[in-house]
């Protein structure tokens, strides 16, 4: 099998070439994994009172922490968006996602 001209991140894929179709490597699934996670920390501060810490008379419409929420959540969701970007370009190296052999 010829070296792909691709190239993977050092670390990225440590799985021989024939273990390499089989089974995806630990930094690929935890990649995805902190992705997700982050998407989802940016949704809850977003769109939930999970993250919120209401005024004394507990009033949704007068949330003193709007501005903070708002900054955090847009600040999750770019990072999230971003590893979970190096971790599909970091698999698609390493890994032929939806391609055939043939094409070798």
């Amino acid at each position: 099998m010829a070296p792909r001209s691709g190239g993977c991140n050092v670390g990225a894929c440590n799985l021989t070439a024939d273990m390499e179709k089989k089974k995806p490597s630990f930094r690929l699934i935890w990649g995805v994994f902190m992705s997700l996670a982050y998407v989802g920390i940016a949704y809850l501060v977003f769109f939930t009172p999970v993250l919120i810490r209401y005024n004394e008379a507990n009033d949704r419409e007068n949330d003193k922490n709007l501005l903070i929420r708002i900054i955090f959540g847009v600040i999750m969701l770019a990072y999230g968006l971003t590893r979970g970007y190096r971790t599909y370009k970091s698999a698609a190296g390493c890994i032929n996602l939806g391609q055939n052999d043939s094409d070798e």
